[in-house]
């Protein structure tokens, strides 16, 4: 642009002028795809204190997968999904198979779980419908539990519903405990199964095998002690038998190592180092979508804010031609304002 201007006129700081107009261009911000970032958050005490396995869990669904039928040569194939549940604190891998993604059958998997892990104090997954169902359906019986059941059990058991919690729509970052974990089940899945099919009790036993080799994984390197050649590991945390040796393990060694090795290596930041300028009601913005072209996203103008614990924003309220959604700062690209 600068070349085919001088060729027929000579405009003194032509050159800041045309970079104003290249910033103030829509096109040309839609293209660039630069999307706000803000400095990376502390993370959730669930993930910096030591407590029971699975007592705060998140949950993904992984697939699909296909399942055979029968054992017979020409069976049928059905799809199946695997519900990957992970320990906040210990990083622990609780597999379940499920035949859909139906909240029926999640709220099955969930009371598999609870019978073989014990009964989470607090959930956190994303938007999917099912585990909004579900949430739904589990507080609509406990609901229903406590009218049934005298005083004295309503004042025992009122206070121990489930916390459900949800991130962000359209931030699977958010989520990234549980979505590492789903890659490493994939990843075990791949290398054990390559394009085998398995029967859904082939598949079951499969998942069990896969879930003793995730919970085998070191959380930290090895201790400096020349005598300490074991690695903490999830199934440290696991083996307990009972109540009582649970509670024995909050003073057992490995939970002292866990308390002095393992939470020095959650907390390196190896990007979004630096703070950036908070988003203000009134902003234009564009809705970055992974599944159109640029030119088709979605115009928006930001209503509200959601400062985080450290006081910075990461999630915004947009309002669209469609009403008002939420999304975070890494899905929107801000055009500039008219100067």
């Amino acid at each position: 642009m600068l070349q085919m201007v001088r060729q027929e006129f000579y405009v003194p700081k032509l050159k800041p002028l045309i970079k104003k107009c290249i910033f103030q261009c829509k096109v040309c911000t839609l293209y660039k795809q630069q999307t706000r970032t803000q400095i990376m958050a502390a993370l959730p005490p669930e993930r910096c204190s030591f407590s029971l396995p699975f007592s705060t869990t998140g949950v993904d669904f992984a697939g699909p997968f296909q399942i055979k039928a029968s054992v017979l040569r020409s069976t049928t194939l059905i799809k199946g999904y695997v519900a990957v549940f992970v320990c906040f604190s210990t990083k622990a891998v609780h597999l379940e198979l499920c035949s859909d993604l139906t909240t029926e059958a999640f709220r099955a998997a969930f009371a598999r779980f609870v019978g073989k892990r014990g009964f989470p104090s607090k959930m956190m997954s994303d938007n999917g419908k099912t585990f909004i169902g579900a949430q739904r359906a589990t507080e609509r019986d406990f609901v229903k539990f406590l009218n049934e059941c005298s005083a004295d059990i309503v004042k025992k058991y009122a206070p121990q519903g489930i916390n459900w919690q949800y991130i962000p729509p359209s931030a699977p970052h958010v989520g990234g405990l549980w979505e590492s974990a789903v890659k490493s089940f994939k990843i075990h899945l791949k290398k054990t199964a390559a394009t085998h099919k398995f029967t859904f009790e082939e598949f079951t036993t499969l998942l069990v095998r896969i879930e003793a080799v995730l919970n085998s994984r070191p959380l930290s390197a090895l201790s400096q002690d020349p005598a300490d050649m074991t690695a903490l590991t999830p199934g440290h945390f696991l083996s307990l038998l009972n109540r009582w040796e649970k509670v024995k393990a909050l003073h057992h060694h490995f939970s002292r190592r866990w308390k002095e090795d393992y939470p020095k290596d959650l907390q390196k930041r190896y990007k979004w180092k630096t703070p950036q300028r908070d988003p203000q009601p009134g902003d234009i913005v564009v809705i970055k979508e992974d599944s159109l072209p640029p030119t088709e996203w979605r115009l928006g103008r930001i209503e509200n804010v959601r400062h985080g614990p450290d006081n910075h924003i990461r999630v915004v309220e947009v309002r669209t031609q469609n009403g008002v959604i939420t999304r975070p700062l890494v899905k929107l690209c801000f055009l500039p304002k008219a100067q």
